[in-house]
């Protein structure tokens, strides 16, 4: 695993699961994580898609239940 903060598509692939072909369809469709262009080179940053994976997390019965509740 890399540690580099910017990350090609494969890099992405292999480093989080997202496909290269969902990667493109989703910059197609103007969803999915934030990306970099620079000429025709296409770039995430890692904070960008850690950021994306906490947006979509679900919340579930037991992590409620382990949450301590509000005063």
């Amino acid at each position: 695993m890399s540690n580099r903060e910017i990350l090609n598509e494969r890099e992405v692939w292999e480093e989080y699961g997202f496909t290269i072909p969902y990667l493109r369809r989703a910059r197609r469709e103007r969803r999915g994580p934030r990306f970099l262009k620079v000429g025709k080179l296409v770039r995430y940053r890692r904070a960008d898609i850690e950021a994306y994976l906490a947006a979509h997390a679900v919340e579930t019965r037991e992590q409620k239940q382990v949450l301590p509740s509000p005063p």
